[in-house]
């Protein structure tokens, strides 16, 4: 099958179309691809600053229809949505969304109802693999490794049953397929991590999709002013087209502070969100957010980053620091939700998307995202 493959930490990306992918075993399904979103997290595994196994199959963002179910009963993070659970069965011909982190149910996360941070799958995602190990995928006789255990740069991909959530019909592709991940994750860092009260002042570093994600659900669950940080033009005109209430070009502390008082006068801001996985903008929500204000940090920075903060107001502050994975996205929890919003015009989805390429183009897209170039490209792979 055809694929976009990268063989090396910060070699190329290539279309190629020799790739073998196993047939489902029991617990997985075989899925055709439909689209797939390209995502900041696909730059960062092609580019090294993520350490990950190589050769490497992009893609992590995606939808598509099931084509086939492997036989038996399978393992329980394998067959957690095929069981019914929160996101009832799959079957074939059903349009899914694919996860990298299906739920078990079983582990210990998953018991304490933390299906996000499930034991089991963050090893698969951590690896680049199944969920017992293989790869499930082989170019030239040698195992190929998935990105974040999907791979989905692909016409094709093996998945655990339990990663799949069912798409409602009336749902587009394009929108499936950026619920997969970037959407999901900004949608979630703010219902699920974040909270603001009504009324609170929002500031989002990062106007990709994960950053216009946060801010459209922070617009919708009643945020006072939604403030998004990026310096590159085009995305401050698209938040602004979303509904942010200012779109600053961003800075150093007193650049922000200034731009922030012009936009909103004195406004104390609540909430300070990194999308874009950079220690500094930790530091600066850090220093932005008002005493007992909350900072969550989405962004993946380099293996080697670190975050520094002034000590003594980590106490005197009584400020919250955050971690934030995918959202603290339980699929068969949450996804549902984010569809219904979608479906009620409350989530434009859509209007994240920026451009469509086919497979072909992967290259450029990847290209585009690491020039700042759109909100969210989607490769349309059927």
């Amino acid at each position: 099958m055809r694929a976009a493959v990268v063989a090396a930490p910060g070699g190329d990306v290539t279309v190629v179309d020799d790739v073998e992918v196993d047939e489902p075993r029991a617990g997985e399904a075989l899925v055709a691809v439909d689209a797939a979103g390209v995502c900041g997290t696909d730059r960062s595994l092609q580019s090294g600053a993520m350490a990950y196994p190589m050769p490497l199959l992009l893609g992590h963002e995606a939808t598509g229809r099931i084509v086939a179910l492997g036989d038996g009963p399978g393992d329980a993070a394998g067959t957690a949505g095929a069981a019914g659970g929160a996101g009832g069965a799959v079957a074939v011909g059903d349009r899914v969304v694919l996860w990298m982190r299906p739920p078990c149910r079983a582990c210990r996360m998953c018991v304490r109802g933390q299906g996000e941070l499930c034991e089991r799958s963050g090893v698969m995602s951590a690896r680049g693999t199944l969920l017992d190990g293989r790869t499930g995928l082989r170019r030239g006789g040698e195992p190929l490794y998935r990105a974040l255990g999907i791979g989905a740069f692909a016409e094709r991909v093996v998945m655990p049953v339990g990663g799949l959530v069912a798409v409602p019909d009336d749902v587009p592709p394009a929108v499936a397929a950026l619920l997969g991940c970037g959407v999901a994750t900004g949608a979630g860092a703010v219902l699920n991590v974040a909270r603001p009260a009504v009324g609170d002042v929002v500031v989002v570093f990062g106007g990709g999709g994960v950053g216009q994600a946060a801010a459209l659900v922070a617009a919708a669950v009643g945020a006072g002013a939604v403030v998004v940080v990026d310096p590159v033009a085009e995305r401050r005109d698209a938040a602004l087209a979303l509904g942010a209430t200012a779109a600053l070009a961003g800075g150093d502390a007193r650049a922000v502070r200034g731009q922030l008082a012009e936009a909103l006068g004195e406004a104390v801001v609540d909430v300070a969100i990194d999308a874009v996985g950079r220690p500094e903008l930790v530091a600066l929500g850090h220093r932005l957010v008002r005493q007992g204000g909350t900072v969550v940090a989405v962004g993946v920075p380099a293996a080697d980053a670190t975050v520094t903060l002034p000590g003594p107001l980590l106490t005197l502050s009584h400020k919250r620091v955050l971690g934030c994975f995918m959202g603290g996205i339980d699929p068969h929890r949450d996804l549902p939700r984010l569809f219904a919003l979608y479906r009620r015009g409350a989530l434009p989805i859509d209007r994240l998307v920026s451009a469509h390429r086919p497979l072909a183009e992967a290259p450029d897209a990847l290209a585009d995202l690491a020039a700042g170039r759109g909100v969210r490209t989607v490769l349309d792979i059927a």
